[in-house]
C-alpha cells in the first residue's frame, strides 16, 4: 500500500498518536553522589557504581531510589552533580580459558558492574555537570589497582549510551602473559582495549612477535592480527559523547583513550595525553563513526597515535585538530582496508611518526576537502626507502585511495631519526615531503584547488587550481576562534581565494562562512568588506572560551546557503 503525498491534518494527529503511543516512556533518573565511597552499599549515598548497577538490574537500591518504584526502562539517566567521582573497587571480569582447537585460549567477558569497570549492559544517558566541573577517575593512590571507566557490552540486545558533561582520566587496563607461543620469542597474552571507554567485547588473546618492527607495528599488531575474535552475541551497540574529555588514560592494548567495536558519535571532546602499546592511542575505531567540532591531540601509540581505524566502516571528522600525537606510522591518522575516511574543515598539525605518515597514513579510502596538513615529522626510513610521505602517505593496496581537494599541504618533514628533539633549527633541517607513499606506491589523486609548499605532491597536483612549491604563509597553530585550534592564512597568502566551491561546504573549521571562491585549507580568512567601520553597532562579540553550540554549523550552512556571496579580490 502507497501512502498518499499528503495526510489530512486527521490522519497526521492519528499517525503521531500511533506513533507516540507505541514509544516506552518509562523510564528511571537516579543522581550520584560525589561524595560516596565507590563500592560501599548501605551507607545512605548513591555512588556512581551503584547507580550503574541498578540500572542495569532495572531495580532501585536502598541508597539510589527512584521517585517511582519499578519504572526502569529505555531512557534511565543517570545525574552526575559537579564534583570528582572516585573508583577504587578493583577486579577484572574479563579473563581467558582453554579452547581446545588450533589456537589455545579464548577471551572471555562476563560484565560485572560491581568490580573494577563499570559495566554497562542498558541503555542511558549519563549526564554531568560539564567536563570542566564533573571527573569520573580511577584512584592513583600507592597499591591501587585500577581498570578502564566504562566497558558498554551485552550479549544480546541493543544497548545506546549517551555520555555528556563529564572528564574521564586515570583509566588503565594491563595485559596478562599467558604462555609462551609456538615459535621462540612469541607469546600468548590477554589484551584488554580501551584505557577509559570500550564498547563491545573489548577483549582478545593475541599471538605477539617481539622481532615485529617499523611500519607492521602499525598494520595492526595488536589489533586487527589477531588470531581469534570474540563472539559478541546478537548485540547492537551506540555511544554518543557530547562535551566530554578522555585525557591522561592508557591500555595495554587498542585504545589508549576509547575503543570502539561499534557506531560512535563524538562532539565537542578532547581525546588528550593518552596511550596505547598498540594501536590507537586517543581512539582506536571498528564502528561508523563520526566525530565533529573536537581536538585529539598529545595521544601515543604504534599505529595511529591519535586515530586508528579498521574494520569496513565509514568516519566522517569535520571541524576536528590533530596535533601532538605520535605513532610508529600515523601519528595524528592511520586507517586500515576498508575503511572509509571523510575529513572535512580539519587541521592536522604537529604529529609525529617515527616511520612514515605523521599525518594521515593510510590504505584504505579516504576524502579529504578543506583541509591543512602542516608542520608534520616523519623518519621516512625504515620500511619506505626513504618515499614516504609524512603529511599524506599511502601503504601499497589494491584499496589504498586518497582524494584530495581545497586541501592545504605546508612544511611536513622527513628523516627525523626519532630521538633528537625536533628544535627548530633541527626540523629546518630536514626534508620536506608533505605527498609520499610506502616503497614509492602513491595513490592519492587530486580533485583540484590543492596546495602544496614544496614538489613531492608535483605529479598529482597537476589538475586545475592546484599550486605546487608555494609558501602558504600561515600562522601557528592558535586559537583563532572557534571551538578547536587553527592556522590562520596571511593576509597575502596565496591560499586567498584559490579555492573552488563547494556547495555542501559553507562554514570553515571555525564556524566562519566561506567566501566565494573560498581559501584553500581548514580557515579561510574574511574577504574585506565595502563597510571599513564593519557596519557600526547590532554586532556581536565572541568568547573563545565559550562551549560549542552542536547545532551552529548546521544553522550557518542553512542560513548562507541560499547566499550569493561576493568574490573575493585575490591578493
Amino acid at each position: 500500500m502507497h501512502l498518499p503525498l499528503r495526510l489530512k491534518p486527521t490522519a497526521l494527529a492519528l499517525a503521531a498518536a500511533a506513533a507516540l503511543c507505541a514509544m516506552p516512556t518509562w523510564s528511571a533518573t537516579l543522581t550520584a553522589d560525589p561524595t560516596a565511597a565507590d563500592g560501599v552499599p548501605n551507607d545512605d549515598k548513591c555512588s556512581l557504581r551503584e547507580a550503574v548497577m541498578a540500572i542495569n538490574a532495572g531495580a532501585a537500591t536502598a541508597d539510589c531510589a527512584n521517585s517511582v518504584a519499578d519504572n526502569f526502562g529505555v531512557n534511565d539517566t543517570i545525574n552526575l552533580p559537579a564534583g570528582t567521582y572516585t573508583l577504587t573497587t578493583g577486579g577484572v571480569d574479563e579473563t581467558y580459558e582453554s579452547s581446545g582447537g588450533t589456537v589455545p585460549w579464548v577471551a572471555t567477558i562476563t560484565a560485572d558492574a560491581s568490580r573494577g569497570d563499570l559495566d554497562i549492559t542498558k541503555s542511558v544517558k549519563i549526564v554531568g555537570a560539564g567536563s570542566a566541573t564533573t571527573t569520573i577517575q580511577w584512584s592513583t593512590e600507592e597499591g591501587q589497582t585500577r581498570d578502564r571507566i566504562f566497558h558498554v557490552f551485552a550479549e544480546t540486545g541493543t544497548i545506546d549510551v549517551q555520555i555528556q558533561g563529564v572528564k574521564l582520566t586515570n583509566g588503565q587496563t594491563l595485559e596478562t602473559l599467558i604462555a609462551p607461543g609456538a615459535t621462540e620469542g612469541t607469546s600468548y597474552y590477554l589484551r584488554r582495549a580501551g584505557g577509559a571507554i570500550a564498547v563491545g567485547a573489548a577483549a582478545n588473546v593475541v599471538l605477539f612477535d617481539p622481532s615485529v618492527e617499523g611500519r607492521e607495528n602499525s598494520e595492526g599488531r595488536g589489533g586487527s592480527k589477531r588470531p581469534t575474535e570474540p563472539d559478541e552475541g546478537g548485540a547492537t551497540f551506540s555511544l554518543t559523547l557530547t562535551d566530554v574529555v578522555v585525557d591522561s588514560n592508557s591500555a595495554q592494548g587498542d585504545g589508549g583513550g576509547i575503543y570502539t567495536a561499534a557506531a560512535m558519535t563524538a562532539t565537542n571532546v578532547v581525546v588528550s595525553n593518552n596511550t596505547s602499546t598498540t594501536n590507537g592511542g586517543g581512539i582506536y575505531n571498528e564502528g561508523n563513526t563520526t566525530i565533529a567540532a573536537s581536538t585529539i591531540k598529545g595521544n601515543t601509540a604504534e599505529g595511529g597515535g591519535g586515530f586508528f581505524g579498521t574494520g569496513s566502516n565509514v568516519v566522517n571528522i569535520a571541524g576536528v585538530t590533530f596535533s601532538d600525537n605520535h605513532a610508529v606510522g600515523g601519528g595524528a591518522i592511520s586507517g586500515r582496508a576498508g575503511v572509509t575516511m571523510r575529513i572535512v574543515n580539519s587541521t592536522i598539525s604537529g604529529n609525529t611518526g617515527s616511520d612514515v605518515g605523521a599525518g594521515l597514513y593510510t590504505n584504505g579510502v579516504a576524502e579529504l576537502r578543506f583541509v591543512t596538513i602542516a608542520n608534520n615529522v616523519s623518519g621516512g626510513e625504515v620500511s619506505s626507502g626513504g618515499a614516504g610521505g609524512s603529511g599524506i602517505n599511502t601503504f601499497p593496496s589494491r584499496s589504498a585511495s586518497v582524494t584530495v581537494k581545497n586541501v592545504l599541504l605546508a612544511d611536513n618533514k622527513v628523516g627525523w631519526d626519532g630521538e633528537s628533539e625536533l628544535t627548530p633549527d633541527y626540523v629546518a633541517s630536514l626534508a620536506s615531503k608533505n605527498c609520499g607513499g610506502t616503497g614509492g606506491n602513491v595513490s592519492i589523486e587530486s580533485r583540484g584547488h590543492n596546495l602544496s609548499s614544496d614538489t613531492s605532491c608535483a605529479d598529482i597536483f597537476t589538475v586545475a587550481g592546484d599550486l605546487n612549491k608555494v609558501d602558504p604563509k600561515l600562522g601557528p597553530l592558535a586559537d583563532n576562534g572557534g571551538p578547536t585550534q587553527t592556522h590562520a592564512l596571511a593576509a597575502d597568502s596565496p591560499a586567498l581565494g584559490a579555492g573552488e566551491d563547494e556547495a555542501d561546504i559553507t562554514v570553515d573549521q571555525r564556524g566562519e562562512r566561506r567566501d566565494s571562491p573560498p581559501d584553500i585549507g581548514a580557515f579561510e580568512l574574511p574577504a574585506p568588506t565595502d563597510d571599513a567601520d564593519g557596519g557600526g553597532g547590532g554586532g556581536c562579540t565572541t568568547n573563545p572560551n565559550a562551549k560549542f553550540d552542536g547545532g551552529l554549523l548546521g544553522l550557518l550552512a542553512a542560513a548562507f546557503a541560499g547566499l550569493a556571496l561576493r568574490r573575493r579580490r585575490k591578493a
